[in-house]
Formats: C-alpha cells, sequence, structure tokens
C-alpha cells in the first residue's frame, strides 16, 4: 500500500493556491455554471484534473520531494503578473495564469519529479478556460465560408452576406457565434487529451489525437449547420430542427461522433510503471513548501493591502472638457442625443460639441472611473463607445498618423451616414491608444494606489469627405492636464 503522504500534501497545496487566487477559481465558476453552451463542461474538467492526481497516487509516493529554487522564481514572478492582471480586471488573462501557477507551486514545493506527474492534470484546465471564446470569430467565418462552398454542391442554393445566408422564399439564416463550433472544438480536445493520458500515449500519438479530433469537430459543426439550413430549405424555417433543436441536434451529433472516435483509437492501456526508489529520511521538503505557501498567501495579501494604504485618502476626480482651438466655439451643447456612449459603473460622464470656421462639428465624450473593477471598469463587453443609437462600426484602426496616438473607428448609421470616432485613454495622466496596454498600465499602478481611468471619444461626420473628417479631428484632439484623482 504507498503512502498517502505525497499526494494529500500535493492536494492540500493545490487547495491553498485556489484559496489564495479566490478571485480566479470564482470568474471559472462563473463561467462554467452562468455559461453553458461554452463552459459547462468545465466542472467535468476540474474533477478529471483531480482524478489523474489522485490516480497518479502510486507513483507520487515514490518520488522524493526536493524543492526547486526554479520553480519558486517562475512561481513569484507568475503570482505577480497575476496581481497586475488582477488589478487590471483582466479576467481572461488572471484566470489564464491559474493552472501555470499551480503546477510551479507544486514545482517550488516537491521538485521537478512530482511536478513532472502533476503536469498533464493540471495542464488539463486550460480546456475550460474562457479564452476559447477567442477563437469564435474565425471559427464563425470559417462555418460561414464552408456552409457557402458545400451547400450548393447538396443542392441548395444561397448566397452569403457577412454572417447571413440568403435562401430561396426570402429564408434567411445567421451563423452566430453559438454556431461557431467552439464548444464543439473544446470538448472534443479534452476527449482527445484525455484518451492520450489514459493510453500514456507517444507525443506524437497525443499530437495525432488533437488534430484528428479538432478535423472532427470541426467538419461535425459544418454537418450540424449545413443539415440545418438544408431542412429550412426543403420545409421553410417552421421546422422543429430549425427553430428550436439545432442546439439538442448538434450535441447529439458531436456525441455520436465521439463515441465513434473512441471505438478507433481505442487501445490496450499499458500497465502503469513506478520507478522503486527509497526516499530520502530528512524533511528538507519543508522549507521549500513553507516559502512556497508564504508566496502564493502573501503577494495577494499585499496586493489588497498596500493600495489600500496609498489610497487612504478620499478619492475625487475633477473632468474638465478640452478648451477650443483657436477660431473654433465650444464647448458647445452636444447636438445628438443618439450619441450616447453606455459603460458600466461610469463614475463621471461628460460631453459637449465644438464647431469649426467651416461649420464642421466634432463631438465629444468623456466617460471616467475614480476606481475600475471586475463590473466596473473601463475596457468591458458590457460597454458599447458607439451606444444603443443605431451606429454600426465598419473599420477599426490604430494610428498616430495624425495628432496624438489613438484608435478610429469608422462607423455607419441606419441611413448610411458615415462618422469617424476617434478615441484614446488617459489612466493617470498617461496616454494609451489600445485597451489592453491602458488596462495592464492600470493594473501595474494601481498596485500602488488606484489611477483615475479616463476614456476620451471625438466624433464627426465624413463630411465632406473622411480626409476632411480625419483633418478636423486632428485639429481639436487633445486631453485637458487639469484632472485630478488619487495617485495622479
Amino acid at each position: 500500500m504507498p503512502s498517502p503522504r505525497n499526494v494529500s500534501l500535493v492536494l492540500l497545496l493545490i487547495l491553498v493556491t485556489l484559496l489564495a487566487y479566490w478571485p480566479s477559481v470564482s470568474a471559472l465558476w462563473s463561467f462554467w455554471t452562468l455559461n453553458p453552451y461554452a463552459g459547462g463542461h468545465g466542472p467535468l474538467v476540474a474533477l478529471i484534473s483531480a482524478a489523474l492526481i489522485l490516480r497518479s497516487r502510486r507513483a507520487l509516493a515514490a518520488i522524493p520531494l526536493r524543492p526547486s529554487a526554479v520553480g519558486a522564481a517562475g512561481l513569484l514572478a507568475c503570482c505577480v503578473l497575476w496581481v497586475i492582471f488582477w488589478r487590471a480586471a483582466i479576467q481572461e488573462l488572471h484566470t489564464l495564469l491559474l493552472p501555470l501557477i499551480l503546477l510551479l507551486a507544486v514545482l517550488a514545493a516537491f521538485g521537478q519529479g512530482v511536478a513532472r506527474i502533476c503536469a498533464f492534470p493540471l495542464g488539463y484546465l486550460y480546456l475550460a478556460e474562457p479564452s476559447w471564446h477567442l477563437l469564435i470569430g474565425p471559427m464563425q467565418t470559417l462555418t460561414v465560408r464552408a456552409v457557402g462552398l458545400l451547400a450548393p454542391v447538396l443542392g441548395v442554393p444561397l448566397t452569403i452576406g457577412g454572417n447571413l445566408l440568403y435562401l430561396p422564399h426570402n429564408v434567411t439564416f445567421e451563423v452566430t457565434p453559438l454556431c461557431s463550433g467552439v464548444n464543439f472544438l473544446a470538448v472534443g480536445l479534452a476527449v482527445a487529451a484525455l484518451i492520450g493520458e489514459l493510453q500514456r500515449a507517444s507525443p506524437g500519438r497525443r499530437l495525432a489525437l488533437l488534430g484528428s479530433m479538432a478535423l472532427l469537430a470541426i467538419v461535425c459543426n459544418w454537418i450540424r449547420v449545413l443539415t440545418i439550413v438544408a431542412a429550412g430549405y426543403a420545409g421553410g424555417t417552421y421546422s422543429v430542427l430549425v427553430t428550436r433543436g439545432h442546439v439538442l441536434f448538434g450535441w447529439l451529433l458531436f456525441v455520436v461522433a465521439l463515441f465513434a472516435f473512441a471505438l478507433i483509437v481505442r487501445r490496450q492501456m499499458p500497465p502503469e510503471r513506478v520507478a522503486r526508489r527509497m526516499l530520502p529520511a530528512g524533511e528538507a521538503w519543508l522549507k521549500g513548501a513553507a516559502f512556497t505557501i508564504g508566496v502564493l498567501i502573501a503577494i495577494p495579501l499585499l496586493a489588497r493591502v498596500v493600495p489600500a494604504i496609498f489610497a487612504a485618502k478620499p478619492a475625487s476626480l475633477a473632468l474638465h472638457l478640452p478648451d477650443a482651438p483657436s477660431g473654433w466655439q465650444g464647448p458647445l451643447a452636444t447636438t445628438d442625443p443618439a450619441w450616447k456612449p453606455q459603460f458600466i459603473g461610469a463614475h463621471m460622464e461628460s460631453g459637449g460639441a465644438y464647431r469649426d470656421t467651416g461649420s464642421g462639428l466634432v463631438e465629444v465624450r468623456a466617460i471616467a472611473y475614480v476606481r475600475q473593477e471586475q463590473n466596473a471598469k473601463l475596457v468591458s463587453e458590457r460597454n458599447s463607445l458607439l451606444g444603443p443609437g443605431g451606429l454600426t462600426p465598419v473599420a477599426v484602426t490604430s494610428t498616430d498618423s495624425r495628432g496624438p496616438r489613438h484608435t478610429e473607428i469608422l462607423a455607419a448609421d441606419e441611413a448610411g451616414r458615415r462618422y469617424l470616432v476617434w478615441t484614446l485613454y488617459d489612466i493617470g495622466g498617461r496616454r494609451f491608444a489600445t485597451p489592453l496596454l491602458a488596462q495592464l498600465w492600470y493594473g501595474l499602478r494601481s498596485l500602488v494606489g488606484a489611477p483615475y481611468s479616463v476614456q476620451w471619444a471625438y466624433r464627426t461626420a465624413c463630411q465632406p469627405t473622411c480626409d476632411a473628417a480625419r483633418a478636423r479631428l486632428a485639429a481639436l484632439t487633445q486631453i485637458p492636464d487639469d484632472l485630478s484623482a488619487p495617485g495622479a
């Protein structure tokens, strides 16, 4: 009977890590439970990860525990990086670090042998991360193109417009993000990776399993969409498969494909080989474990205590619109109430308009946060810079060709009129064009007190041309220097 000491120590260290980095655990659990279509397999992946560690208890019992200095250095760096991502409220990044922190904690406390055994179980958690949604857009486009190519071959005439599929008799299908097949891909890769691990397959075979499963998942999703489109073409949009059963049909089809895949790639599992080693009598690993636990607990704790000390003074923010350049009029009252950016939890908003000598009009909006949090932050999918007034983005680019570095959005309204929107970020007095860099800087600065955060947006119509609109924006785009806030 193998000693349960080592596996118990590993599980205890994992539990301490999960508690210390609870914001990531909570974010993952919310993603798994609140987004069942995208992350519903997450709890099962976590259970399989724990089961794989328990399954390796014999191998763990035979490994001597030797702390790793390299693991300790890597853990320290990742923990600091996690704090920056967490303070920046970039949920996708700090949850992405959690499995790596778990593995580095095991390496730092118990050494390479134990970490090697735990590498797959802990890395397996990456198959249930929210970051898989980054593939939605590319896979959505791939599905549209594949269906557009294959449907006419099957006798279903259609034309494509964006993500819309137009069939005869005014039948239209939209390939939504739910139709991208990313969920099939993530679940399929989880199954293929588990098969490779249970078979103790070679690296080449594991790659072959993952590659063939990725192809199977993508093709299976194409078949699902093609079948639904064919049903709509044959029976109209009143078919049960089209109106209510398309999601269930997709999963039933994919489950059948998974079983077929498992039968094809099955092979007898080789017996587990456990090297018999004489464990050293000393308990030197205690120092490594104590250091590891100290790092795991101290860094998140300091990330809460230190900013609170620096931000002890009452928070304040004075938000002023820029002065009008020479020859301009403003700031005037806004003339288009339809352009109203929506930002969740914003502490302050301001807006105005400016008119140049040629009667060109530029509208300005400023949205400010005294302090950012996960549910009230400058950069969020729940925010909308263009607002609900009917503006649709046509193109987005980052440039510094005219005026300060900024992001340019070319937008169009329902009547076809085009507008240019320039936007840039002011984080505690430092200017950024891209939201990711702005949030990362906020996370770094917030280690010694949260700086203010403001997003500035300038909009003007493409009249007479978009080049003329750019010239107006370049002449006006400026940010006042007299903002005041904690940490500024």
